[in-house]
């Protein structure tokens, strides 16, 4: 019975935690310090579940630092913001080495349409309805792009092929 409620817990955690970063950022420009937090004590509990092995956690631990580098340094230069720097880089962690790569590739690739959209629509008139949206007009008016909405849906779609998923579904199916 726990195997399958911890199942459970692997299908659903962390894409819960992409999903709510994700739309924390595109309705409030900000991703809470709460989220991460929460994404990265979480990981040795999970990890411990599945039976991750201490080479192949230290292994994602090395990712993460690395990642918290790179985005430490990009934040510094304020090419980034705060809560996407600190998101990213614990989603490298439970990602690990071998989807890191492919989920900010992902992640470039969706911030750029991002970017492009947003410079589209900001170079028109907001509709009236959205005007009556503090969220929308917040997105219309503030020159940042809310970057943890692309990176919340590459989370989604790389952990959808990772091995917490495989893991997950064997264990919920037991």
């Amino acid at each position: 019975m726990m195997d399958i409620l911890f199942g459970y817990g692997l299908l659903l955690f962390a894409p819960l935690v992409f999903a709510y970063a994700a739309s924390s950022d595109l309705f409030t420009m900000r991703i809470s310090n709460r989220v991460a937090l929460i994404f990265l004590i979480a990981f040795p509990l999970f990890a411990y579940g599945i039976g991750m092995s201490w080479m192949d956690a230290l292994s994602h631990l090395g990712v993460g630092l690395i990642t918290f580098i790179v985005v430490y340094l990009l934040w510094m230069f304020k090419c980034i913001g705060g809560g996407d720097a600190k998101f990213a880089a614990v989603a490298a962690i439970w990602l690990g080495p071998e989807l890191t790569l492919w989920f900010f590739a992902l992640s470039s690739i969706y911030g750029a349409l991002m970017a492009i959209g947003f410079t589209v629509v900001r170079s028109g008139f907001l509709p009236g309805f959205l005007v009556k949206m503090e969220w929308a007009l917040r997105l219309y008016t503030v020159k940042r792009i809310p970057y943890g909405l692309a990176l919340g849906v590459a989370g989604l779609q790389i952990y959808a092929i990772s091995d917490w998923m495989d893991a997950g579904v064997r264990m919920a199916l037991s």
